[in-house]
């Protein structure tokens, strides 16, 4: 059907029997209804194994349980490469889709295509209610709650702060055709797939909370309502304390990404990545000014702060 692709809805879970129903019943209540979800899953212990045979029984789900545990990036990666929709959404445990979620995507995803040449790769993303475990609202834009600017998309951003939030993710086969395989140093699913789109092709986002984004005891976001001054007091006292994460882990996964693409890769681009593999190796001095020229920043200063620190 030309006008309504299949998309193939990806969920990988772990022990989220809580809160997996009302996230599938989301799912099949899209106005989209064109979808196949597959779900894989990391050797639960829980009920979650009962909760995907009573849906594989009613709606045809199809769900993989792995041999041995994956982690969450090759635990999704794993379910991308069984899908067979001409999109792929990819969707947390633990959440809620409002009604019109792929709908809305979709709609997205045909703008941007529409203006691109064929088989160009192609991500699009949406904001997010933050709420409770009952579903209550904290905040009705995660962008907000997190100070992320969407627009902040540019390589040189997005390897120090990805604003894409997987959960909303939709992407198209080219797209996860060029992403794929994911290596070890990808620090997430969602940050692989944005860089892919950021280099080689477009990304572009509805500008909506299409996702009740579920804060519980294994899943909460960060302290975001603090004030600059109490983030930028923790931020040194965990420097002073020696607990502040490096950015090893973000330069594995550039350094990971730059081999991989090389030849394929802009000038520019190259000169990006370069600059940022290259802090690993410089001195205090020329890290700071390497960030300050190709402006590694997140959106704030005192995400910019935090990449000072960190680098």
């Amino acid at each position: 059907m030309a006008n309504t692709p299949l998309i193939t809805v990806v969920i990988a879970t772990y022990n989220g029997a809580r809160f997996l129903e009302a996230q599938l019943n989301s799912v099949y209540g899209q106005s989209y209804k064109n979808i196949e979800v597959i779900v894989c899953d990391d050797r639960s212990d829980d009920a979650t194994h009962e909760v995907l045979q009573h849906y594989a029984s009613v709606h045809g789900l199809k769900y993989y349980i792995n041999q041995e545990k994956l982690g969450v990036v090759q635990n999704f990666a794993k379910g991308m490469k069984l899908a067979s929709g001409m999109y792929l959404a990819l969707c947390d445990q633990d959440d809620v889709w409002l009604p019109e979620k792929l709908q809305l995507s979709l709609a997205k995803m045909n703008d941007l295509e529409a203006n691109a040449p064929a088989g160009t790769p192609a991500l699009v993303y949406t904001d997010l209610q933050v709420v409770n475990e009952d579903l209550n609202c904290i905040c009705p834009s995660y962008w907000q709650y997190m100070q992320l600017n969407p627009n902040y998309k540019q390589l040189n951003r997005v390897l120090v702060e990805n604003v894409v939030t997987g959960c909303t993710a939709l992407i198209n086969r080219p797209l996860l055709d060029q992403a794929q395989p994911m290596p070890p140093e990808a620090l997430m699913h969602d940050v692989w797939l944005t860089l892919v789109a950021t280099c080689f092709g477009q990304t572009g986002y509805v500008n909506k909370p299409l996702v009740l984004y579920r804060q519980h005891g294994r899943n909460v976001v960060g302290a975001a309502r603090e004030n600059r001054a109490q983030k930028l007091v923790k931020l040194y006292r965990k420097m002073r304390q020696g607990k502040l994460r490096l950015l090893n882990d973000e330069i594995a996964q550039a350094d990971s990404f730059y081999k991989k693409y090389l030849n394929q890769l802009s000038l520019e681009d190259r000169k990006i990545l370069e600059a940022f593999i290259s802090l690993k190796s410089r001195n205090f001095i020329y890290r700071k000014w390497l960030i300050f020229k190709y402006s590694f920043f997140g959106s704030t200063w005192t995400k910019v702060a935090n990449v000072l620190l960190r680098a």
